[in-house]
């Protein structure tokens, strides 16, 4: 579904050059979920924008279904990928109202029948109907972040870019929100680039696992050969400093 070939961003602060990411390249098939993992300021979220077209690259291509849309902002792109953003209380409008927030996608792309559409998003992520008329700050964070993966898939995504969706969360609540991304992805058809720092979870839905260092993909392999043979350094540092490397 996806192709990455030599991606890049670079900031430029007055006379410091910033190499975000550097000349990344990867496959990523359809279905399939791929992990990407790695340190605070690694490149996992500004990779996951560029591919999304919300952060313009320095250099590179990004091929989807084989077109080149590295600077495409084509409406039938947007519709076909989406993002579910890593702070639910900071991505939700708050004096939007839940069915407000989760047809605002539907009517700037002009679906019909937004209302019944939003019913039925809101019984996929498990959430009442009757709970359309409330605002943001009625709800926990787990159901916040139900609302943005409801409004992720209003218009009918193929591919999603998991930008940290549990890291904002309760420990109690995160392993809800994966199995729910497992049971969509499972039911749709779904792709997604899932990024975190919790390596079980990672290790829990992913296929394969990427590990990001200073801007570049260091290693990348099937979920459960990376974890048991990990090759690189970095990679083993991760593993070692985290105290739930375990599978859920």
């Amino acid at each position: 579904m996806i192709e990455v070939r030599g991606l890049t961003k670079i900031y430029t602060l007055g006379k410091k050059v910033i190499h975000a990411v550097q000349g990344v390249s990867f496959t990523l098939q359809k279905g399939e979920i791929l992990g990407l993992v790695g340190e605070s300021g690694s490149g996992k979220s500004t990779l996951g924008k560029m591919l999304l077209r919300l952060i313009p690259p320095s250099s590179g291509q990004i091929l989807f279904d084989g077109q080149d849309i590295t600077h495409s902002r084509s409406p039938a792109l947007c519709r076909r990928m989406q993002m579910i953003f890593q702070d639910p209380y900071a991505s939700l409008n708050p004096r939007m109202t839940v069915a407000d927030l989760i047809a605002e996608p539907l009517k700037i792309h002009r679906f019909d029948n937004a209302p019944k559409r939003v019913d039925e998003l809101l019984d996929l992520v498990a959430l009442p109907r009757h709970a359309k008329g409330r605002y943001p700050h009625e709800f926990s964070g787990g159901q916040r972040q139900r609302i943005g993966i409801a409004r992720a898939l209003a218009l009918h995504p193929d591919f999603i870019v998991c930008d940290e969706p549990i890291s904002a969360l309760d420990v109690s609540i995160q392993a809800q929100i994966v199995n729910l991304l497992l049971r969509l992805q499972k039911e749709l058809g779904l792709t997604y680039l899932f990024i975190a720092h919790d390596l079980a979870m990672v290790r829990y839905i992913s296929t394969r696992v990427a590990v990001m260092h200073q801007g570049q993909i260091v290693e990348m392999a099937d979920a459960e050969t990376l974890y048991s043979q990990p090759q690189h350094p970095i990679t083993r540092g991760l593993l070692s400093a985290s105290s739930r490397c375990k599978i859920i």
